[in-house]
């Protein structure tokens, strides 16, 4: 069965401790994705990890970085982090993709990569060897609460063709219109951010989502 994992992309800390309180509470999640970003690999700057505590070990806390070229990874062990995604498009040389890739692993973290929408997810079978989270972007990246990419349901097919064995998450434009076919699709892990953080009740929204892959 998908798991369904919220998220958060705050630019303050007070921000993101008002959705890290109630996210933490949702019953039955286990897995948090927290967003960051640079301001130059998306337009707008994201929380820094620096700025973050230790996150509760309760929980698989996933770094989804919009970061060009990130490099070093310290911060993110030291919060409590378990995944590292980066961004195949943040590198201008892709055999750094690798070097950044074993840096995560280096540090006892998951490596995870992640493709915008206009890129070809054939790109991603020359990194199975190394990596086994993949993730596809639903939306371009940035902002939440942007319109789904429609072609993602066929990209998340070709990706499971590609790579059988992967762990492939989905994140963007994920919510009650189309979560069903996500998952049949192919997807393991879908990402819940405006579908839950923008609604008038946290948790009844993600109870109903819940309900719809169960």
């Amino acid at each position: 069965m998908a798991t369904l994992v919220p998220s958060i992309l705050e630019t303050t800390k007070d921000g993101f401790l008002n959705i890290y309180r109630q996210e933490t509470k949702l019953p039955g999640a286990e897995r948090i994705q927290v967003d960051f970003g640079d301001g130059i690999f998306v337009p707008n700057k994201i929380l820094s990890a620096s700025e973050i505590d230790v996150l509760n070990p309760a929980f698989h806390w996933e770094a989804h970085l919009m970061v060009s070229e990130p490099k070093d990874f310290l911060d993110y062990n030291i919060c409590g982090f378990k995944t590292v995604i980066i961004h195949y498009e943040a590198f201008a040389d892709k055999g750094d993709i690798l070097k950044s890739v074993e840096s995560i692993k280096s540090q006892g973290m998951e490596p995870g990569l992640c493709v915008n929408p206009d890129t070809d997810v054939a790109v991603l079978k020359q990194f199975a060897s190394h990596v086994k989270h993949f993730q596809i972007m639903g939306v371009y990246p940035g902002y939440q609460g942007t319109p789904f990419v429609e072609k993602t349901y066929d990209r998340v097919t070709e990706l499971r063709k590609l790579i059988s064995n992967a762990i492939i998450e989905v994140d963007g434009g994920v919510g009650p219109g189309n979560i069903k076919q996500l998952v049949s699709a192919g997807a393991d892990l879908l990402i819940l951010g405006s579908a839950i953080t923008k609604t008038p009740n946290m948790l009844e929204a993600w109870e109903k989502l819940q309900a719809e892959i169960s």
